[in-house]
């Protein structure tokens, strides 16, 4: 992890050259990253993260040799401190669902906007869990209806906590539930607290997955 003031450590792994080339250009033009390795391929970065200081990997999912899902497997089993982003081009049930259970921090499809790209990476080295909102529509669709247990605790979250579940289903960050519900971040940061700690989920991903399918069983 770094200190307060230091870059975030950033390694693309990207099997085409170019992809890495772009990707190193911008992000290197914020003093907030610094990009301190690439890879063509989870091997690849496997060995690199034995000598490199890393906070967040970049990584596509389709990668030559070992799968995307088992590099983000072993990264999480071998170096723990170390958050691992998605950003592919794939959304289909497969790789979201192999990724996400592999430990990924964060699923982005390379559609998204350069500035966005750069406040999800920010965003998970703080703590939270950036996933596309078509991401999390589709791993709450394989998921087993909510349970009446479970709509008993969501049935705990007051009217404001309500208002930003569902917000977090809809895949925004803390700063634009800020900005949507007119509270400051730190009163989000609390109500996301509040919500994680009521319905007895580990993170905001995981709360946003209980969102989807608590608020469809609210709607029937």
């Amino acid at each position: 992890m770094t200190t307060n003031n230091a870059p975030v450590r950033v390694m693309i792994v990207d099997d085409h050259g170019m992809v890495r080339f772009g990707l190193r250009g911008y992000l290197e033009t914020f003093s907030a990253l610094s990009v301190v390795g690439e890879a063509g391929s989870g091997e690849e970065a496997l060995h690199l993260l034995q000598t490199l200081e890393v906070d967040i990997v970049l990584m596509d999912l389709v990668l030559p040799g070992m799968p995307g899902s088992e590099a983000i497997r072993c990264i999480a089993e071998k170096h723990p401190s170390v958050r691992v982003i998605v950003m592919t081009s794939f959304l289909d049930t497969e790789h979201v669902v192999s990724a996400v259970r592999a430990g990924a921090s964060g699923y982005l499809l390379k559609d998204i906007l350069p500035e966005d790209l750069v406040q999800a990476i920010i965003s998970v080295h703080n703590g939270q869990s950036v996933m596309h909102p078509k991401v999390v529509m589709l791993i709450a669709a394989n998921l087993s209806p909510v349970q009446q247990t479970e709509l008993e605790l969501g049935k705990t979250l007051s009217d404001r906590e309500l208002a930003v579940l569902r917000l977090l289903t809809q895949g925004l960050q803390n700063h634009e539930i800020a900005t949507v519900l007119n509270i400051t971040e730190n009163t989000v940061r609390t109500h996301v607290s509040n919500i994680l700690t009521k319905l007895d989920v580990r993170d905001r991903t995981q709360a946003a997955l209980f969102g989807v399918r608590f608020l469809e069983a609210l709607a029937q």
